[in-house]
């Protein structure tokens, strides 16, 4: 009897800083959540990677991530935009995403909250800023990923039929 290995989950930080990437990414696999962390660097190439597309083609290239991190000040398409595009698609409006941004203006945050994110955290200034938001994370995390701050946008059994 073949006993299956059940899959490693994704949580995928979108950032157009590669720095910040290397600092969350060493952060994230010193504390360990649980799950493998992958960078996108901006609002198309997530996109590429949520329709496989482009340089994420396949399901080993792209795996369907289990939460998404997004940065709202990036190049190109920036959080908010992106959240638009994520929210109107049925089979991508009910990914959890936390916004991981360093605003913390009151626009951004409500704005946030009524396209549907699961959670609002503001960039940490230091390494261990982030094993503290990490290690904070990991005891909620099934509590922040249950319940988005406000509407999906979507509807969520349509979630099961994306592979």
């Amino acid at each position: 009897m073949l006993i299956m290995a059940p899959p490693i989950q994704t949580v995928l930080l979108v950032d157009d800083n590669p720095d910040d990437c290397e600092i969350v990414k060493a952060a994230w696999d010193e504390c360990p959540v649980g799950q493998e962390l992958r960078c996108v660097y901006d609002g198309t190439e997530l996109l590429d990677y949520l329709y496989r597309r482009g340089l994420f083609p396949t399901r080993e290239s792209a795996p369907r991530p289990s939460v998404i991190l997004l940065d709202l000040n990036m190049p190109y398409m920036t959080g908010g935009e992106v959240l638009k595009e994520i929210k109107k698609d049925p089979l991508l409006a009910c990914l959890p995403i936390v916004v991981l941004t360093t605003s913390k203006a009151p626009k951004d945050i409500y704005h946030s909250a009524g396209m549907g994110v699961n959670g609002y955290m503001q960039k940490p200034n230091s390494y261990n800023g982030y094993l503290q938001m990490f290690s904070n994370l990991k005891e909620h995390w099934e509590e922040i990923l249950e319940q988005p701050l406000a509407g999906s946008g979507g509807d969520c059994s349509a979630n099961v039929a994306w592979c």
